[in-house]
């Protein structure tokens, strides 16, 4: 894919970048999903998948953290050292862990487990003793096949030696460094100051501990950020050489995440910045032999999720893009999202809520239930985010549909978006442009979301509904 932009391509990227639309980490999105869904309803879709026994993906989250990093959009806890001593906020929640590991050996004496990963907050808040403690209570219920992945985030500042050795005797083989940028200025500005030298470090002793694969996030459009310090990051994280890189963009929505509201407005980049970042970012990252996989990962060519794309077996979920297509998600932990095959449910939000529900049973406090058109537009969003490309009457055809009539006024709006250089059209076959349509991807999936008003692609949502595209 080239990175670079004709003048004309600019226009209509400047024209969609402005507007705000989801970025479907799940479909529908979950400001959709109700209330009323019941524990009782999640318990009902997870029966069948306990009775049949085949392999699934856990994802634990672990929702402290010691301090709070002002891009964060993650569910959090922060908890200074003072109150982690005088509380014991971990030792409520492995308590309360157990417990609800304790619901699905109701229902199953033992689940397979092909996915393990434990995200937050920050896993490695928890000292090594107490992640011991964490691996033991899944695996009283949860049994790894040989091959699973277990994946575990790392904050790069907290990590100690005791930490990856603990990490790496349970079986750990994916590691995912929190990194964001190398610039000094830019890491003051968002609190989250890690010398380069100390992640160095850090990736040195991974690597001597045998972790299969190390895992980069990034963020561009963070405060101060410009071509100049971002081709300086970018240099330095090609010297460390990770097997994966995830470059998000910043969601500015102080609405949401009222401390954004510290960044002053002229030192976040602009549009225009954000749109070389972004290109500098791929033309770096693709030159130096990483693979583009979608919307804003990178990959070796050699690493799983390169082969998972090649394999076509790649899945985007709330962890970004996933070689797990077709694992069922079962989530675990306050704010935890499980995705079954027809149903999204998530946990209540805070430790304490969670506990609280935990007490009655299923933590549930919203969910929804997919109906056959739901899976159907989903895997139309699979496909072009995972792909930039579909066949619609492929799609439409294993649920039951004709194309023509599910996406008739899909076909008519993306007829308006083939005149804009967004998509070409093959008969039902459709293809992202490189790169305008590729990095507009989140104008073509919102064509397809039904929950979004009819020209949500053209005048977008509210800002505190979604984030801008560019």
């Amino acid at each position: 894919m080239k990175w670079t932009l004709e003048p004309r391509e600019r226009a209509v990227y400047a024209r969609y970048a402005r507007l705000a639309l989801p970025r479907h980490t799940s479909y529908p999105s979950v400001p959709v999903w109700d209330q009323r869904f019941s524990a009782a309803a999640l318990r009902g879709h997870l029966a069948p998948l306990a009775r049949d026994g085949a392999p699934v993906s856990v994802y634990v989250h672990v929702p402290f953290c010691e301090r709070l990093c002002y891009f964060c959009a993650c569910t959090r806890e922060i908890v200074p050292p003072a109150r982690r001593q005088r509380e014991r906020p971990v030792r409520d929640y492995l308590d309360h862990l157990r417990r609800e590991v304790d619901l699905y050996r109701r229902l199953r004496r033992t689940w397979s487990v092909a996915q393990l990963h434990f995200g937050g907050g920050s896993p490695t808040f928890l000292e090594p003793a107490e992640l011991e403690e964490l691996v033991g209570i899944l695996r009283e219920v949860f049994v790894l096949l040989p091959d699973a992945e277990f994946a575990v985030e790392i904050d790069p500042r907290h990590t100690t030696s005791a930490h990856l050795r603990t990490l790496a005797a349970a079986g750990v083989n994916r590691l995912s460094l929190g990194i964001q940028d190398f610039d000094v200025r830019v890491q003051t500005l968002v609190n989250r100051v890690q010398p380069y030298q100390l992640v160095r470090d850090v990736v040195a002793e991974c690597r001597g501990l045998g972790f299969a694969a190390l895992n980069f996030d990034l963020i561009y459009g963070l405060p101060a950020q410009t071509p100049g310090t971002m081709a300086r990051t970018l240099e330095q994280v090609l010297a460390l050489r990770p097997d994966r890189i995830a470059f998000y963009r910043l969601a500015v929505i102080p609405e949401m995440f009222r401390w954004q509201n510290r960044f002053a407005a002229e030192d976040l980049p602009d549009s225009d910045t954000l749109l070389e970042l972004f290109l500098l970012a791929g033309a770096t990252l693709t030159a130096a032999g990483y693979e583009f996989i979608g919307l804003d990962h990178f990959a070796l060519p050699e690493e799983a999720l390169a082969r998972a794309y090649r394999h076509g077996t790649l899945r985007r979920n709330f962890q970004g893009m996933s070689t797990g297509a077709g694992l069922p998600i079962l989530g675990l932990g306050p704010s935890a999202i499980s995705q079954l095959p027809v149903c999204y449910a998530q946990n209540h939000k805070t430790s304490a809520e969670w506990a609280l529900h935990l007490t009655q049973g299923w933590p549930i406090v919203r969910g929804i239930e997919l109906d056959r058109e739901d899976r159907a537009r989903r895997e139309v969003l699979q496909h072009l985010y995972c792909y930039g490309r579909v066949d619609l009457s492929q799609v439409a055809a294993a649920f039951g549909f004709e194309a023509e009539t599910l996406f008739a006024d899909e076909i008519a709006r993306l007829d308006e978006l083939v005149g804009d250089g967004l998509i070409d059209r093959d008969g039902n076959q459709w293809r992202l442009t490189e790169p305008l349509g590729r990095l507009l991807v989140r104008v073509v999936a919102a064509v397809f979301d039904r929950y979004l008003p009819p020209l949500a692609y053209r005048q977008g949502l509210p800002p505190h509904m979604a984030s801008r595209v560019g």
